[in-house]
């Protein structure tokens, strides 16, 4: 929900594993949103939204918790301030088992992350992840850090970094970064955060800077692409890692290209991934682009 000029709210649909299911499912890849939706008019509306872009619902239930609201208040430059109110909702009602119950049969991506990885989540989605990993799938997670999520913020940094080990894919921002003091530059922190990984990509956004993505292979830099007016940066990290993600999708063997990256491929799907958020950012609220408007926008536009 963000608030207008005058204070007043206007209702937007978001939340970023949501905004991540509506990005892959505008690039034309098939995908399940595993949270459970409330019986609200609010989760009515998310309900049929997530239909509408044909993403699949494999948790038929409603539940008869509330849907979770964070208000939004955006400053000069469209930068976002977020407050959560996340005790008791939809989201948080689900077990490993159903969960589990819950997966694709072709599953060979999982996603998660955001404000699901928090630490009253955290048994459960060890569970969820672990089961994956025996299974071959591949992880991504983007850690997306709202300080305001937890009362205790060491608990909530230490239990996001634990997970770190789990993945295959994880994305962060400059800011996300700085959150766990790694050091002043964040290149550095990737870098000591791809260390904690068994093997993988992680893939650090700066912002109007573009993206860097490193891997034990080396590191692919992407710029950012250029911007008329910048509504708001609401979803543009979801917007980025939905591109991304569905570039590598398309891969044919996804487990060979994290374990052995193609510079080629990687680094267009950087790329795509930037000219992505280059249009979320030109629009109000998250509202991710299609293949072909990422394409026409590539081929129309010069970057930096």
């Amino acid at each position: 929900r963000i608030a207008g000029i005058e204070g007043a709210y206007r209702p937007l649909l978001g939340g970023s594993p949501y905004n991540v299911a509506i990005g892959l499912a505008r690039q034309g890849i098939p995908v399940s949103y595993l949270s459970p939706l409330s019986d609200d008019s609010f989760g009515d509306q998310l309900h049929a939204s997530l239909l509408a872009e044909g993403v699949d619902l494999p948790i038929r239930r409603r539940s008869l918790w509330p849907t979770s609201l964070a208000l939004v208040t955006t400053d000069e430059r469209g930068f976002p301030t977020y407050r959560l109110y996340r005790e008791g909702i939809a989201d948080k009602d689900s077990t490993f088992e159903e969960i589990k119950r819950s997966l694709p049969e072709r599953l060979k991506l999982f996603h998660t992350g955001s404000l699901a990885i928090t630490p009253s989540q955290l048994p459960k989605i060890r569970d969820v992840l672990t089961f994956l990993r025996e299974r071959g799938v591949v992880i991504s997670i983007d850690i997306n850090i709202r300080l305001r999520a937890s009362i205790d913020s060491r608990r909530y940094l230490d239990g996001v970094r634990s997970l770190i080990p789990f993945v295959d894919i994880l994305k962060a921002s400059d800011e996300d970064l700085a959150s766990f003091d790694l050091g002043a530059d964040p290149r550095v922190s990737a870098e000591i955060v791809l260390d904690e990984m068994n093997d993988g990509i992680v893939l650090l956004t700066e912002g109007d800077g573009g993206a860097v993505l490193f891997s034990r292979h080396g590191k692919i830099e992407k710029r950012a692409y250029p911007v008329a007016r910048v509504e708001d940066t609401i979803g543009a990290g979801d917007t980025f890692h939905a591109a991304f993600l569905s570039m590598l999708c398309r891969a044919e063997n996804l487990v060979e290209l994290i374990s052995n990256p193609d510079v080629d491929i990687l680094g267009n799907a950087v790329d795509i991934a930037c000219a992505a958020a280059a249009i979320n950012v030109s629009r109000a609220g998250c509202s991710p682009p299609t293949y072909d408007e990422v394409t026409r926008f590539v081929g129309a536009t010069q970057r930096k």
